[in-house]
């Protein structure tokens, strides 16, 4: 079993290093770097033999792999959607090919929300990105050309990842991993401090304004949580004081957005995103339900963002909603509200009432650095990604979190009812003799953590 759960963690570290959006998949195949064709022969080769992987780990574990279909119906449904945009898509065999990736991305994530207890999957993130990190830092010093951005934003430190931008959300990613580790002293602090050290170095020295500003926003949502906790007379002046200053910032930044704009290395049309924006609400109004299929709107010589492709080499909206509107319609966006929301709600209140508060106070900040994000970036439905992978686990584990709670109470209350018609000193009966409150659907195991 030693060796299973070590194969199975090897698995889970790999996956998280392949989907965090490095050129690693390119040069391992013996791409150029530089190109960011990441569906070239090689690396859609490297992805199947991955793909492969995850299913021969799944189906050691029967039990998660059934599991899987019914861990989160949003996530089921958007999945089922994105194949069925192929029956509309403007070019059906790339959104069956992308949504196949799709599939293969949230499938990852609902395996390793379901195999993992909680800190393992929080220790399997820090180590798949933490060799990011690493590479990067060697990528930076050693390969210059591929490490430092010699585009649009020379000097700026990208590492091993494609863009900068990457670079600040994967650093993100790592940041709240290792600061919910060292919150809940399950990792050293002589190694989650340091880490926390050299992920902000490359966060700053990459001049990811974005990474930056979520960084900081989802370890205050963090551990501010703590805050939450306790009768209603702690909690309703700490609501106080995070309303007020929210409303401050929110009036500062709506008064001097300009500068704040400059500040975070911007300018005010968003480095061109406005002018992208426009044209893309126009072509949103002309689909507005379906979209034009799965990863289907930039593709094409000829499609209806091919002038952007073509001439600015933009194959992105560089917005979390257009993007989702332009891939999967309002009906996609109703279902990414469907996960954000649960994420926000459940995992603020969960935070509040719940018994695995840590959890779901990891969940609530996963859930605010997606809606900060996904303003000036596309991190919803994204196939091949890290950004998609931890909103897989924050939402998966959450619904799980719920199921529990619900078959702890239905376990007491039954118990409560037999105990009520048991006369004093009879035998209870067979069926219930000897059963425990509720250890979880994995009795036996960890007390339904461990997995």
């Amino acid at each position: 079993m030693k060796i299973l759960d070590f194969l199975e963690k090897s698995i889970a570290v790999i996956g998280i290093i392949a989907f965090g959006g490095s050129v690693l998949p390119l040069m391992l195949t013996g791409g150029d770097p530089l190109a960011g064709d990441l569906e070239s022969a090689g690396v859609t080769v490297l992805y199947g033999g991955l793909y492969v992987l995850v299913l021969a780990a799944i189906a050691l574990r029967p039990a998660i792999a059934f599991q899987i279909p019914f861990a989160s119906p949003a996530l089921t449904a958007m999945m089922a959607f994105a194949f069925m945009t192929a029956l509309w898509s403007l070019f059906p065999d790339i959104t069956l090919r992308r949504s196949i990736a799709f599939l293969f991305t949230t499938v990852f994530g609902i395996w390793l929300a379901l195999r993992f207890r909680f800190p393992e999957i929080m220790r399997l993130i820090v180590v798949g990105l933490s060799f990011l990190m690493f590479v990067s830092f060697f990528m930076i010093f050693a390969m210059p050309t591929i490490g430092l951005d010699s585009a649009q934003h020379v000097g700026a430190w990208k590492g091993v990842f494609f863009q900068k931008n990457v670079t600040g959300r994967m650093m993100v990613w790592l940041v709240l991993a290792l600061v919910w580790l060292d919150w809940q002293k399950e990792m050293g602090r002589w190694v989650t401090r340091p880490l926390i050290l050299l992920a902000m170095l490359l966060i700053v020295m990459s001049r990811s304004g974005t990474g930056l500003v979520t960084s900081v926003l989802v370890s205050v949502a963090l551990l501010s949580t703590t805050m939450l906790r306790g009768s209603i007379r702690n909690f309703a002046p700490t609501m106080a004081l995070l309303l007020a200053l929210l409303v401050i910032m929110v009036t500062a930044g709506a008064t001097f957005w300009y500068d704040v704009l400059y500040a975070l290395g911007r300018d005010p049309t968003l480095t061109g995103r406005t002018v992208l924006w426009e044209h893309i609400v126009h072509s949103v109004g002309e689909r507005p339900l379906q979209g034009y299929g799965y990863a289907a709107y930039w593709s094409g010589f000829n499609g209806p963002g091919s002038s952007f492709t073509r001439d600015w080499g933009i194959t992105s909206a560089h917005s979390g909603w257009l993007e989702l509107t332009l891939d999967l319609g309002l009906v996609g966006v109703a279902l990414v509200v469907v996960v954000l929301g649960r994420m926000l709600f459940q995992g603020f209140f969960a935070a509040r009432y719940g018994n695995s508060r840590p959890e779901a106070a990891w969940a609530f900040a996963v859930g605010c650095a997606l809606l900060a994000v996904s303003v000036s970036e596309s991190v919803f439905a994204e196939r091949h990604s890290m950004n998609w992978v931890i909103a897989t686990i924050a939402v998966v584990r959450l619904i799980q979190q719920s199921r529990w709670q619900r078959l702890l109470h239905d376990r007491a209350v039954e118990q409560h009812r037999l105990r009520r018609h048991v006369p004093a000193g009879a035998a209870p009966s067979p069926a219930y003799a000897g059963r425990s409150a509720y250890a979880g659907p994995y009795a036996g195991q960890g007390g339904g953590r461990a997995l």
